[in-house]
């Protein structure tokens, strides 16, 4: 019945960020990134003959839109265009429309205004109205207003209203009024509130669905995510992510609806670059060589054909070598080493996992329950926090003290009166096992 494509976010301005000491085989890479990502939902779209695609905003990521960028998305539209695919295209806070940032695009593609939400068809391959989508665009960088609550409960009067004499409307009859269109809206906004990001165009899930829509396209969240199903409310994320914390595969939905009025979604990835931000047990490492090897091995696992991964690598847990990765120059050498065997791979022209980062996060082997049992300082320092934490308020009351040079910080009060009791606990446990670590290089068990 129909078939259309959910993206957002494509950030086409953006540059990829925290890559140093690249190779210039990467640098043209990693700039073409973004672009090569649209190039492949335009690819997408054709390949499964998709009838529209669907753009929920921030095409760009400033107001100034370079004309490399429009030129790239100009030229991904003629060929959507070409192949019978509508697009429809609503702008965010990155890239509000205004006056001097309108551009004429070819036939087929549908830009929303920013005054009120409008209401336009999809029509399928044979010319029959199956859809009709609603949007709004941003006139401005930041929208605190809950759009969604302007978007029309009846959508297809709205269109029907506006249709002009002489529009075709599947074969070429007047659609009937009573006729109920799968209905989809456009909105780039924030959903239920997200800490994380600002609170652009807010409105509840509830204000979502009382709508009475199929499926609600958003934006503006760069994680995808199906926050409901019946109606779809679906963030589709960006389509390439661009620093280490926008990890995973990046895309787009493929939406079908089917005869009965039902949807089924299917992610297909499209980012030419992908983020890790992986972490690596030392638990049963012991030697260098075994270091390096389980390294080597964990990065193995995070290669892709036809894209360049980017990854940050923690190294945890207790090990012999804990002293030598904490002096920085072990640690050093293993990055140095894992550079040098992905340069050697792109050489070879072959895909590569490149280092964005390798932190420390070791510990050193301590044998507690023995120390616990001796008659030394680091067994009494183990016994006194064993009775500390057998009260909660003993654990704070330490914690509390601790950090006392600092209590006049409001901003740490605050993110400590955040953590929960458990997270305190753990803070704890971690502080003794460092300490007993110093002090076991002067005491011996007894």
């Amino acid at each position: 019945m129909l078939r259309f494509i959910h993206a957002a976010d494509l950030h086409l301005d953006s540059p990829l960020r925290g890559l140093q000491s690249l190779p210039d085989v990467l640098q043209e890479r990693l700039e073409q990134g973004v672009f090569r990502a649209w190039d492949r939902l335009v690819d997408l779209a054709i390949q499964v003959e998709a009838d529209a695609v669907l753009l929920s905003g921030d095409l760009h990521d400033s107001t100034h839109r370079s004309l490399r960028a429009v030129w790239r998305l100009e030229r991904g539209m003629k060929r959507l265009s070409e192949n019978g695919i509508a697009v429809f295209i609503i702008h965010g806070n990155h890239d509000p429309l205004t006056e001097e940032e309108r551009w004429s695009w070819p036939s087929g593609v549908t830009v929303f205004g920013t005054d009120e939400p409008s209401c336009h068809l999809i029509y399928d391959r044979s010319g029959k109205p199956v859809a009709v989508v609603t949007g709004m665009s941003y006139g401005q960088k930041a929208v605190y207003d809950n759009i969604a609550l302007h978007y029309p409960d009846q959508p297809e009067r709205h269109v029907k209203e506006s249709l002009q004499a002489g529009e075709r409307v599947g074969d070429g009859n007047r659609m009937a009024s009573s006729e109920r269109l799968y209905r989809i809206g456009m909105l780039h906004g924030t959903v239920d509130g997200r800490a994380e990001h600002d609170p652009y165009a807010p409105c509840s899930r509830g204000d979502l669905i009382r709508k009475d829509y199929d499926y609600w396209a958003l934006g503006h969240i760069h994680k995808r995510e199906v926050m409901q199903e019946q109606p779809y409310i679906v963030y589709a994320g960006n389509i390439q992510g661009r620093h280490i914390k926008e990890t995973g595969a990046k895309g787009v939905y493929v939406v079908d609806v089917l005869e009965d009025g039902t949807s089924e979604l299917v992610f297909h990835p499209l980012d030419d670059v992908r983020w890790f931000d992986e972490s690596l047990s030392l638990q049963s490492i012991e030697t260098k060589q075994e270091l390096l090897e389980s390294m080597f091995a964990s990065i193995e696992g995070l290669r892709g054909t036809d894209r360049l991964s980017c990854a940050r690598l923690t190294l945890i847990g207790s090990t012999p070598l804990h002293s030598e990765l904490k002096r920085g120059r072990l640690a050093s050498e293993l990055e140095e080493a894992w550079r040098e065997a992905e340069r050697l791979r792109l050489e070879e022209g072959l895909d590569a996992v490149w280092p964005i980062q390798l932190r420390i996060h070791s510990q050193a082997v301590v044998d507690m329950g023995a120390w616990r049992e001796s008659e030394s300082f680091a067994g009494e320092l183990i016994r006194m926090t064993d009775n500390v934490c057998e009260s909660d308020e003993a654990v704070d009351e330490l914690i509390q003290e601790a950090l006392l040079t600092l209590g006049g910080n409001a901003k740490l009060q605050q993110w400590l009166g955040s953590q929960s009791i458990e997270v305190r606990r753990k803070w704890l446990a971690e502080a003794l096992v460092l300490a007993v670590d110093m002090l076991q290089g002067e005491e011996q068990l007894t």
